[in-house]
């Protein structure tokens, strides 16, 4: 047996090889620079880039949207249970010990009674020869890293989705407020004409005229009134809330601030994002797994030893004591171990797909961030020069 016991072990030092395959970096087309220009004075944005808009409210919807947001709370639930399955992986790789224990009573002649009890330790351990378990270990710490990147998608997101509801919400008051304003000017112009129109100096159909601005700026509130009652159940949402009852104080966009964020490099994108950075970890995993079951092919070597101590009325104490060795090679499988390794490839390629994706539509939403802008800033310039022409009419 002892010989066995050391055979095994020499083959175990002599396979310690890994079956998982070099990673690779998937291929990407890497722009030099972004093509729109940053604004001068440009700053970095920080993790609460919110603040640079110095609306205390939004800072208040913000903190509330982090603690208590359901999307979030699903992500820390899946970092949860990838801890767990991590934590189950790693078990592979350590020994297995359990104990066990009996008793029994039987009667004899004469009303006795012979009693006997056992204890026992048992222990084993599967050799990892070929890296397999390592490697589903390996694919279970990239898929935890995964769902934690995946956390700070989300909470990017909710943050993105805070800031987008409330800025719809104050952006529709505004309106509203041009609208009623715009309202009353209107009804003013019609009583205005009415007066011309008694006194003969004007006609029925300025009158007509008149009216029919009226009913149109009317018509106009109510799609606007929807708009602030919907971004604002949107919110509530977000917020983990009831829509019911929730309600934005601020009334306009007039005293946000405007900040200027810089890009920083199409490169330095990759580490940002954590969506990039989850579809990757993902792509990680699915490397490891690929190695896990290009292991599946190899015998695998598992040794384990066993102690019991049993006792017997009227009758000294035993010990048994065993070890042993058992090599298990696969010989037919019906085609599931190839199955597996198919799988496990096609799964690496998919991610791979899926990582270029991740990098070439951020790099898109960049630059569509920044033409809207661009485009935003030479408009304001457009519609001031506009309006400073309009008062010298």
């Amino acid at each position: 047996m002892q010989k066995i016991i050391m055979a095994a072990i020499a083959v175990a030092m002599l396979a310690g090889c890994s079956m998982v395959p070099d990673y690779e970096h998937p291929a990407v087309e890497m722009p030099a620079a972004w093509s729109v220009a940053e604004a001068e004075g440009a700053r970095a944005a920080d993790a609460a880039w919110w603040r640079n808009f110095n609306d205390a409210e939004l800072d208040a919807l913000m903190t509330a949207a982090l603690a208590a947001n359901l999307d979030i709370a699903s992500a820390l639930a899946r970092i949860e249970q990838s801890q767990g399955a991590l934590r189950a992986s790693g078990a592979s790789l350590l020994p297995n010990v359990s104990g066990s224990g009996s008793g029994a009573s039987r009667a004899i002649d004469g009303g006795s009674a012979r009693e006997s009890a056992s204890i026992g330790v048992t222990a084993s351990y599967a050799l990892d020869l070929w890296g397999r378990y390592r490697a589903q270990a390996d694919a279970a710490r990239s898929s935890l890293d995964a769902t934690v990147f995946d956390r700070d998608a989300t909470r990017l997101m909710v943050q993105s989705q805070v800031a987008v509801s409330y800025f719809n919400i104050l952006n529709a008051k505004d309106r509203l407020a041009i609208a009623e304003e715009s309202l009353v000017a209107a009804r003013e112009t019609y009583w205005i004409a009415e007066a011309r129109y008694n006194a003969g100096s004007t006609s029925a159909l300025d009158i007509a005229q008149q009216r029919n601005n009226i009913a149109n700026i009317e018509a106009g509130i109510p799609p606007l009134e929807r708009d602030v009652a919907a971004n604002q159940h949107a919110l509530a949402i977000l917020l983990g809330r009831a829509p019911q009852g929730f309600a934005v104080a601020g009334s306009s966009t007039a005293h946000l601030a405007l900040p200027d964020i810089a890009t920083g490099q199409p490169a330095a994108l990759l580490e940002r994002r954590p969506d990039i950075r989850r579809a990757e970890a993902q792509l990680v995993a699915a490397n490891a797994n690929i190695g896990a079951a290009r292991a599946a092919f190899f015998p695998s070597l598992d040794i384990s030893a066993s102690a019991t101590r049993s006792f017997a009325t009227a009758a000294p104490a035993e010990t048994a004591t065993s070890l042993a060795a058992s090599l298990l090679a696969p010989i037919f499988s019906g085609g599931s171990l190839e199955g597996n390794l198919q799988s496990a490839k096609g799964r690496q390629a998919e991610l791979a797909a899926n990582y270029r994706k991740a990098v070439l539509t951020s790099f898109g939403e960049v630059e569509d961030a920044l033409a809207s802008a661009d485009a935003n800033a030479r408009r304001e310039v457009l519609l001031t020069s506009a309006a400073t022409e309009a008062r010298r009419a």
